[in-house]
């Protein structure tokens, strides 16, 4: 089913605050999702969680803006690579929280020994390099490394996850950005207990459910709301 225009960007702005308020992302950051007609729906160059519905704008498959008043965020171009590279992302979210930068640069990638690092499983690739992603050349690299997965880490620069829906975006922006702060925690204490490969498709399996990514929505929404 789709969802009418005006619900997703009610959606999206909402899910931007709530990001916001859990600090994955603060002045900087970005969110898109991909419209039916392969339009992009944008956050513009501001900080998220101070957008409002009439601030969004709609860009073309390559980044141009077509609707709205805001600038397109400095870092599109990663944005467009991947939504040409990955048919099935529908919603991508770039931000910069310390926890990322503080694991990627380590060369570790995410590691699952919490229940909220298991859409990650299949790995967080590293993207080697604090450059900004500020056109397409980049981008591509971008798309590149974080191949067929649902997040990458970008050295010294913060996260990308990718997602099928909003609420999903909202549930894999927090739980990676809660996966690597429980992973630095973690690590003084000693050898850390991966989930086996097993354990983590069994919960995928789980997740993949709209209504276990509504309730988590739901939650953050009545914390910022309330």
């Amino acid at each position: 089913m789709i969802e009418p225009l005006d619900a997703v960007k009610d959606k999206m702005v909402m899910v931007a605050k709530v990001l916001q308020h859990q600090g994955v992302v603060d002045g900087y950051g970005h969110i898109t999702a991909r419209l039916p007609d392969n339009r992009i729906l944008s956050t513009p160059h501001m900080p998220p969680g101070k957008v409002a519905v009439r601030d969004l704008i709609i860009l073309d498959a390559d980044g141009k803006k077509l609707e709205g008043f805001g600038d397109p965020n400095g870092e599109t171009a990663m944005h467009t690579s991947i939504y040409k590279a990955r048919p099935d992302v529908r919603c991508i979210l770039h931000c910069h929280a310390d926890e990322l930068v503080a694991v990627a640069a380590t060369g570790q990638e995410i590691k699952v020994i919490a229940n909220c690092g298991v859409a990650f499983y299949r790995g967080t690739p590293i993207y080697d390099s604090p450059v900004l992603i500020r056109n397409q050349q980049l981008g591509d690299k971008v798309a590149a490394a974080l191949g067929d997965k649902v997040a990458v880490l970008l050295r010294g620069h913060g996260g990308t996850v990718v997602a099928a829906s909003l609420d999903q975006l909202l549930r894999h922006g927090l739980d990676l950005v809660r996966s690597a702060k429980i992973q630095i925690m973690a690590a003084p204490l000693g050898p850390v207990k991966v989930h086996s490969q097993e354990e983590c498709e069994a919960m995928v399996r789980n997740e993949r459910r709209a209504d276990v990514h509504r309730r988590f929505l739901d939650y953050y929404v009545s914390e910022v709301v309330d």
